[in-house]
């Protein structure tokens, strides 16, 4: 009887782990998204090295495209057409709320106490045209305001509650008229061209334009900036199979061939991270 038992259960654990791997997904080819934060050409070619090392690992061809809009990251992961995306917070809080079958596994480290490598963060700043002489939020009243993408944290999320705090009013009924540019640097164009008479950006890309030259020294002012929030989240999608999402994590976090990617971030190293390292910005989100 002994031995009857032994030779079934030998007969039903292949089946058994077969069973479990055709319960997951295993794409032919692995689609990496991107929200759209600066052009699109120079976030591909920004994320050439990490493709590459992907592919490599994977054995297998990996898509990376800039979406058009926050929203089509997002509609991708809930709908499996996108298996692996970089989200800002306030996007991947939108997901959790939508209950999205996804975690966050890493984002962008930033130098902590003692040179340790702790989770990144940014601001959230706005910003008006120098020659304008506006001192603060009081003289934007009824003012044309430029924010990113509905789904964005310091293009959207966090402006409206920092309004919505200073003012007592939301940030429609405070402005005059507002409008969505799409990216970060179309945001902070519109304000240089005086498009309109303010714009809240991530003061990483704000940053970035003034070292490109984009924007000169003198063409805009910070009338604000925010608490420092955490870096954008790397997502995947939990249908993945083991062995891919495990190939994917040796891939993030094994510095050195990315080392010359990071430093361009601004990063050592991609370090791990958990859904409780965005509480914060959920809590945010769910009080907006």
């Amino acid at each position: 009887m002994l031995i009857a038992i032994v030779c079934l259960v030998g007969l039903l654990v292949p089946s058994l782990v077969a069973a479990s791997e055709a319960a997951c997904d295993d794409p032919r080819v692995l689609r990496f998204a991107l929200i759209p934060k600066t052009n699109a050409q120079k976030q591909q070619q920004e994320f050439r090295p990490l493709q590459v090392e992907l592919e490599k690992a994977l054995q297998r061809r990996v898509e990376i495209t800039t979406a058009p809009s926050y929203g089509a990251v997002i509609e991708g992961l809930l709908n499996d057409s996108i298996d692996l995306a970089e989200l800002g917070p306030a996007s991947y809080a939108m997901l959790l709320d939508r209950k999205a079958s996804v975690s966050p596994f890493a984002a962008l480290s930033s130098a902590g106490p003692a040179g340790a490598n702790v989770l990144g963060t940014y601001r959230s700043i706005l910003i008006v045209r120098s020659a304008r002489g506006l001192a603060g939020v009081s003289d934007l009243r009824n003012k044309s305001l430029s924010l990113t993408d509905p789904a964005s944290t310091s293009g959207n999320l966090v402006p409206r509650r920092f309004i919505q705090q200073q003012t007592g009013q939301s940030i429609e009924s405070y402005f005059g008229r507002i409008t969505f540019a799409g990216s970060h640097d179309r945001s902070i164009e519109a304000v240089r061209k005086g498009m309109v008479d303010a714009g809240f950006v991530s003061r990483t890309r704000y940053d970035e334009a003034l070292t490109a030259g984009r924007v000169g020294p003198d063409d805009l002012a910070v009338l604000w900036q925010s608490e420092p929030l955490p870096q954008d989240p790397f997502v995947l999608r939990n249908r993945l199979c083991k062995t891919v999402v495990e190939k994917i994590h040796r891939v993030f976090f094994n510095t050195e061939p990315l080392r010359a990617m990071l430093q361009a971030r601004g990063a050592e190293r991609f370090i791990p991270v958990t859904n409780a390292d965005y509480q914060v910005i959920r809590d945010m989100f769910s009080e907006r």
